[in-house]
């Protein structure tokens, strides 16, 4: 969230933290099987209080392994009316 909240700041708007929330605890990304991720994030990441009806949003994350986070949160704020979302990683591993 520092890194999307300076992000924003440069550019003059909002952040939106809370968009989503995590809703239940997951253990390390790298330590879950490709196949097992999909549905144990469908339950972790939920709607949270932020409205993005209507707004264009861009995802901020310090790391893309997968995609599978970045996916799933973008699938969420499409869900909660998001016309737009990018994703922006600052690293990727393969």
């Amino acid at each position: 969230m520092l890194i999307a909240s300076g992000v924003a700041a440069i550019l003059g708007v909002p952040s939106l933290a809370a968009a989503t929330v995590k809703a239940s605890a997951t253990s390390q990304m790298k330590n879950v099987a490709l196949h097992e991720r999909s549905p144990l994030l469908s339950t972790a990441i939920q709607a949270g209080t932020d409205a993005v009806q209507g707004r264009r949003v861009l995802l901020i994350d310090d790391l893309w392994e997968t995609g599978s986070t970045l996916r799933r949160v973008a699938e969420v704020l499409g869900q909660m009316g998001a016309t737009e979302v990018r994703a922006l990683a600052m690293t990727r591993t393969k």
